[in-house]
């Protein structure tokens, strides 16, 4: 009888960073079933009936992970006051990729929200669960890993585990991609903007040092990405109109989210690319892979450093360091105004090689060869409970919403309403 597989939720797209994470980790674990955290992840579960579950990416595949395992466990049972709850049998080990603190990015979402206490308890639903519940992890930076021990000790588990086996793995970003490993570029001015504008991403600074660089050189710049649709677009609305009004409307282009493949053929009339930072816990915490994808594309790339994997990189001289806040924009243009060639082939080769699949992942191959349960915080089940319920009122309003009755009713009210 052949083993069961490893259900592998994450991104199935073709951009961004879940999605290159969900294809390193598929390359990681040969047998995983990948399946779309949008998808209807209860019957998937249910047809496959996994011996593992892995996630890939954060906030969807966290949430698509547990209902995928309400959905093999059916509902919880009352939790036990003892340490340590006991899971139903049909209940498959989780790994959880906690790739970027959750709670720093609701912190740098809640900046731009009306309501900072609702972005703080949606990120507490979805995670108080899956952190309670989970029997391994993936971080990808010791900081990370820092962070996840305090989120466990509140939760009342990491007294549960001896010290130093802890199952909390470092699963950096790798540095693979679909598309071959690019030439070193020359020097010039040419500027390929990458990945989305997202909420610690200061897009200000930014504008700003681009505009005073293009008051001197003959700067060109062309965006590859943009808003982050259901997440943040109000960053790079301001960009966007900001370039547009500016003196130097004429030298930006905007491509949209271009797919991986029309990349290297973007990349290869550029010659450099930009990455800003806003000040916050989140850059501590988070992976920039659209570092690693620059320098995979042969291009010198200008970064803020408060990320440990930036900060690897300029310690290794294959990125150039720049300041974050007031000082970033006379930083950046000072940069740009100095061209510079991209880091020779050897020195950045051997940097990004030391970022494999194989390399970075060997911890979750090891785990998902043979995986086992971990003691669950005493009130997990309660939370999985709670967790369960409002994804299903969820389901259920939307379900109301989309009726043909609900939009006659809201189309009569907008009508009496103006009247």
């Amino acid at each position: 009888m052949s083993r069961p597989p490893v259900l592998l939720l994450g991104d199935t797209g073709d951009a961004g960073f879940a999605a290159l994470r969900t294809r390193h980790f598929a390359a990681a674990v040969p047998d995983a079933v990948v399946v779309d955290h949008r998808e209807d992840v209860s019957a998937r579960a249910r047809a496959l009936r996994p011996r593992a579950i892995v996630t890939a990416g954060n906030h969807g595949p966290t949430r698509a992970a547990m209902v995928a395992l309400a959905a093999l466990s059916g509902p919880p049972a009352p939790p036990p006051l003892d340490a340590g709850a006991a899971r139903p049998e049909s209940s498959p080990p989780l790994w959880l990729d906690v790739a970027g603190d959750p709670f720093a990015e609701a912190q740098a979402a809640a900046a731009y929200a009306e309501n900072p206490a609702a972005v703080a308890a949606e990120a507490v639903s979805v995670w108080a669960a899956a952190l309670a519940r989970a029997d391994a992890f993936s971080v990808v930076s010791a900081p990370g890993r820092h962070a996840l021990l305090g989120a466990l000790g509140v939760l009342g588990r990491l007294p549960l585990f001896r010290p130093g086996a802890e199952p909390i793995h470092v699963v950096p970003c790798a540095a693979e991609f679909p598309d071959p490993l690019a030439a070193p570029r020359p020097a010039g001015h040419g500027v390929l903007l990458l990945g989305g504008f997202n909420t610690w991403l200061d897009e200000g600074a930014m504008l700003a040092g681009l505009l005073l660089a293009m008051d001197e050189a003959p700067v060109q710049v062309t965006v590859a990405g943009g808003e982050i649709a259901g997440h943040h677009t109000l960053g790079f609305d301001r960009f966007r109109a900001g370039a547009l009004a500016s003196r130097h409307a004429g030298r930006f282009r905007f491509v949209g989210w271009a797919p991986h493949g029309e990349l290297p053929t973007l990349a290869a009339a550029h010659h450099v690319t930009v990455m800003v930072d806003r000040p916050g816990p989140e850059p501590e915490l988070g992976a920039r892979t659209r570092v690693l994808y620059g320098l995979h594309l042969g291009l010198r790339v200008l970064a803020t450093a408060r990320s440990p994997i930036v900060a690897e990189a300029v310690a290794a001289g294959v990125v150039e360091a720049l300041p974050e806040g007031a000082a970033a924009p006379a930083a950046l243009a000072a940069a740009l105004l100095a061209p510079r060639p991209a880091p020779p082939a050897p020195r950045r080769d051997a940097w990004l090689a030391g970022r494999s699949v194989a390399v970075t992942t060997a911890p979750l191959r090891a785990w998902a060869a043979e995986p086992t349960h971990a003691p669950a915080a005493p009130h997990s089940a309660a939370l999985a409970a709670m967790s369960a319920e409002r994804d299903a009122l969820r389901a259920e309003l939307a379900a109301v919403r989309a009726s043909p009755t609900f939009r006659a009713l809201d189309r009569a009210n907008r009508v009496l309403r103006r009247k």
